[in-house]
């Protein structure tokens, strides 16, 4: 089967023309932009820098969960504004870390920060590169790599967790995911944090914050060293 063909049959994307990544700033039109209607759009720009704000820090809570150990919040935040500053001033999108594969490498044993290194210099060589990769890969292969991320993580923070909570805090996780599913991202999130606030005003368990004692300080210690290696892409 031909390419052709197999574009015809929906077996790959259609290949578009992409132009050369030194004409992408060509599209960056700060005159174009109509400054009368940014007024309109501050509660969008407030729900839009909460989300990230607050999906970052559940995704620096994910991978710490995976590590076993503390992370650093306010370092790790302040690399997320200070990269997210950037691409903004050269005409990026806003993002955060992609938890799935810091866990994923993890898990597979990695340890080096070599992989973040590949996975950056790659990225760079598929953005200079004048050929769209991405038109050449079956639409499939995306399909069951999205399928597969979503039945993992469906399955850890929904079920597997059920035994690291309580009872109170597992109702908080299940409501909050059909609020996220029924009301959207945004008002999903608020609805979430409020049902999470009166759940504890009425007495429930919602666990509580714990500091590692001294014991646990000095093993934590011993350890920062071989941890160090630990890239966090």
């Amino acid at each position: 089967t031909s390419v052709q063909e197999a574009t015809e049959n929906g077996w790959i994307t259609e290949s578009v023309k992409s132009p050369s990544w030194y004409h992408t700033w060509d599209y960056l039109k700060i005159d174009k932009v109509v400054w009368s209607v940014l007024p309109s759009q501050t509660l969008t720009l407030i729900a839009m820098i909460s989300v990230v704000g607050l999906s970052s820090s559940l995704d620096i809570a994910a991978i710490e969960t995976e590590m076993k150990r503390p992370l650093d919040y306010n370092h790790e935040l302040k690399t997320v504004g200070i990269s997210n500053i950037i691409s903004g001033m050269t005409g990026g999108y806003t993002g955060s870390y992609i938890f799935s594969q810091t866990i994923f490498s993890l898990r597979m044993g990695i340890r080096s920060r070599l992989m973040g290194y590949v996975i950056a210099i790659l990225a760079l060589v598929f953005v200079v590169i004048p050929i769209n990769i991405l038109s050449y890969i079956p639409t499939f292969f995306f399909g069951s790599l999205l399928m597969m991320i979503c039945l993992d993580l469906m399955f850890e923070w929904l079920i597997d967790v059920r035994e690291k909570v309580t009872s109170a805090e597992y109702v908080i996780v299940l409501s909050t995911f059909l609020l996220l599913l029924t009301l959207g991202v945004e008002f999903g999130i608020i609805a979430g944090v409020v049902l999470y606030v009166i759940i504890q005003r009425m007495g429930y368990d919602v666990g509580k914050d714990e500091k590692l004692n001294e014991d646990d300080m000095a093993i934590a210690n011993s350890r920062i060293e071989d941890l160090q290696n630990i890239e966090v892409f």
